[in-house]
């Protein structure tokens, strides 16, 4: 029987500021708090989000939040997460089973199990709607590997 607690993630940060969003702020940042504007049956529901310039990207256990449009090409946004800040997902040397990422290069993106291969298309490309916050960022490398790291959930 495992002696620590559940397994948290890692917070939220904001690509555009280059800093962490307070665990407290989360919520609204991200607009997730929900109100009786939608109830379902009496009971308050999360609104459709009125922020449609920015996206969240999934990486390493963190949400990245991030400016970034539906005509902007792969690589633009690529670069906004790597100038945000995205490479403070790289794991240790010693712990990364991987070189890890060292240029933005080094990222690929998924949306709806679809790896955007193509940096020169636009996110409208691969139907990235305004606003998506259910993106991931992961090491392209991890991606090449073809099999989940040794710690990953996956094996448990």
């Amino acid at each position: 029987m495992a002696t620590e607690g559940a397994a948290l993630g890692k917070g939220a940060w904001d690509c555009d500021k280059n800093q962490a969003i307070p665990p407290e702020k989360e919520a609204e940042i991200f607009e997730e708090i929900a109100t009786m504007d939608y109830p379902f049956e009496g009971i308050p529901t999360v609104p459709p989000r009125k922020d449609m310039t920015h996206m969240a990207f999934f990486c390493c256990g963190c949400r990245y939040r991030v400016t970034a449009e539906p005509g902007w090409t792969v690589a633009e946004v690529k670069q906004a997460l790597w100038a945000g800040g995205i490479a403070r997902a790289n794991k240790p040397p010693e712990r990364g089973g991987v070189p890890g990422m060292r240029q933005w290069q080094d990222l690929a993106l998924v949306y709806a199990g679809q790896v955007m291969t193509n940096d020169n298309a636009p996110l409208a490309s691969y139907h990235v709607p305004p606003g998506c916050q259910c993106l991931i960022a992961i090491d392209a490398a991890k991606l090449a590997r073809g099999k989940p790291d040794p710690d990953s959930a996956y094996w448990n």
